[in-house]
């Protein structure tokens, strides 16, 4: 859905009125959990300079730095997006992420309502038998699960429900 998110706004809206008209019974929302849909370069740079570190640091702990797949991650998925977030204005800027607390606001907004995840506790079990993952984290911020990286919020998924079911 991020993509959808544009400077004027209105084609997400659009986006969100039609799928709230078709009246899911739920609608499930993972997007990244981070701010790269500011106005100004400087605070687009330091916000994709934390998310991104965070992210590649996470790489370090599960594959050597001159592994060939880390090499295929790092160019085929995130090459392109952070030079989208960073390079580019207008139109041409696609990559618009934005944190869980805008996606709440505009969810409800267009007329649906939080349906809480409860796997917190399944995501902690899994990330605790799961060896490489230390520093990975799962927390729970208001209704939404939380996956991150040494305490910075990476991913956020959401559960939601049309309010006229």
């Amino acid at each position: 859905m991020h993509c959808v998110v544009k400077e004027s706004r209105g084609a997400l809206n659009s986006v969100l009125q039609v799928l709230n008209e078709l009246s899911p019974k739920a609608f499930i929302l993972v997007e990244q959990d981070s701010n790269h849909n500011g106005p100004f370069f400087l605070g687009r740079f330091m916000e994709s300079l934390h998310y991104y570190s965070a992210i590649f640091d996470s790489l370090d702990s599960m594959l050597p730095k001159y592994d060939t797949r880390r090499a295929k991650i790092e160019q085929f998925y995130f090459a392109d997006e952070i030079k989208n977030i960073v390079s580019c204005e207008g139109p041409a800027r696609v990559e618009r992420h934005e944190r869980s607390d805008q996606w709440r606001r505009r969810m409800s907004r267009a007329g649906f309502q939080a349906s809480p995840l409860k796997m917190l506790a399944q995501a902690k079990q899994w990330l605790g038998k799961a060896k490489f993952c230390d520093g990975y984290t799962a927390t729970e911020e208001k209704g939404c699960l939380v996956l991150g990286w040494q305490s910075r919020p990476i991913i956020a998924a959401s559960s939601w429900r049309c309010s006229k079911i």
